[in-house]
């Protein structure tokens, strides 16, 4: 059984910058970059990527990750993110068995660890008191501003049309990349952790 599922959204067209998820972290596109990153956790059981690139899907498919064409109405700037999700994962699971937890998994923000995200799991996945468990966790940043690094979600939840009840915050410091000062400055951070 499938029990934690990552989908990607990293979609071909970005207006401020262009070409954003397939730009260079250590040689590697940015969305590659962090999906390989995850893909470490041995509590991940799949990673989908969901796009409307064929670079991204031939990179998707020669590093043996799930691939989801995004249809068009899911490809304009106006397009939310969980509905990107919701479509992924109805078309991946349609008629087999559904995962127990999604990750909304945001490319541009590739200085995640895996270990951060597994940090967040067990606190996701922790009983806050008899008969209650957190339903949502988003990533914020230390001044407690949403950076949309990831999103961990039930499967019911992926759904639900309404704010979630039970919400948990991860606080972790990331660049959320929009623009190319904010893309050299995460580059940097990355090459400087890494040497």
């Amino acid at each position: 059984m499938k029990k934690i599922v990552v989908v990607i959204p990293a979609k071909k067209k970005s207006n401020r910058l262009k070409n954003k998820n397939i730009l260079p972290i250590k040689g590697e596109p940015m969305f590659l970059y962090l999906a390989k990153e995850i893909k470490k956790s041995k509590k991940i059981d799949e990673i989908i990527i969901s796009s409307d690139c064929k670079k991204i899907e031939k990179l998707s498919l020669a590093n043996s990750f799930k691939f989801i064409k995004r249809p068009k109405r899911l490809t304009y700037e106006n397009a939310e993110k969980q509905d990107v999700v919701v479509h992924a994962i109805k078309k991946i699971y349609k008629n087999s068995q559904k995962p127990k937890i999604v990750i909304s998994l945001q490319p541009n923000s590739p200085e995640l660890k895996y270990k951060d995200l597994e940090k967040a799991l067990v606190f996701f996945e922790k009983k806050l008191f008899p008969g209650a468990k957190i339903k949502e966790l988003i990533s914020i940043n230390k001044n407690k501003i949403q950076n949309a690094a990831f999103r961990i979600m039930t499967y019911k939840t992926v759904f639900q049309k309404t704010l979630s009840t039970k919400i948990g915050v991860y606080v972790k410091n990331l660049i959320d990349i929009h623009n190319f000062e904010e893309y050299v400055n995460a580059k940097k951070n990355i090459e400087k952790k890494n040497k």
